[in-house]
């Protein structure tokens, strides 16, 4: 996970070199690359991850792997649409281990679901789902490391959502790691 402090620092030192709208594309190209760094620690074959926005505390997508996932993307919840807008919400992950409904892709169904609460200073920043068509893909191994991995992506997150809301200085916040 030494990467991802690597992106860390790189959006740190890019900071006061672009304008808000370009260090937001690069913030979510950097994410980009932090859901693959992820796929190569463990196995998965979708994954999406959504920021809260803090003016209408609502999620919106920032990033996709494999094609993304959100269940029941189609219900409405207060932070937004979807399980991850739930779990948001209820600040509590959740593992659905083996599934036994459902497809996607036509043959390939999604067999084990996670979807988890990314959170600083007591509020959700976030939101990670990953989904794989193998049941009980994310267990204690797995889940130890999807922790470490959202420990270190936190701060990008913060980053981001301090510097899309208003923090035009972060050199002059309070954000330290």
């Amino acid at each position: 996970m030494d990467k991802i402090r690597m992106i860390r620092e790189k959006l740190e030192e890019s900071k006061n070199q672009c304008t808000t709208t370009e260090y937001r594309e690069l913030v979510k190209t950097e994410l980009d690359k932090c859901l693959a760094l992820l796929a190569e620690h463990i196995e998965f074959e979708s994954a999406s991850l959504f920021g809260l926005a803090r003016r209408n505390r609502t999620l919106q997508k920032m990033c996709d792997f494999g094609g993304g996932v959100n269940f029941i993307n189609s219900v409405r919840f207060e932070n937004g649409f979807g399980l991850s807008a739930w779990v948001a919400k209820k600040q509590k992950p959740i593992y659905l281990s083996d599934i036994h409904r459902g497809s996607r892709h036509g043959q390939a169904p999604i067999r084990s679901y996670l979807s988890t609460p990314i959170v600083s200073d007591e509020s959700v920043i976030g939101v990670l789902n990953l989904a794989h068509t193998k049941a009980f893909a994310f267990e204690r191994r797995e889940m130890l490391t999807i922790k470490t991995f959202i420990d270190n992506l936190k701060p990008i997150l913060e980053i981001y959502q301090r510097y899309s809301y208003g923090f035009r200085n972060l050199s002059q916040s309070s954000f330290t790691y």
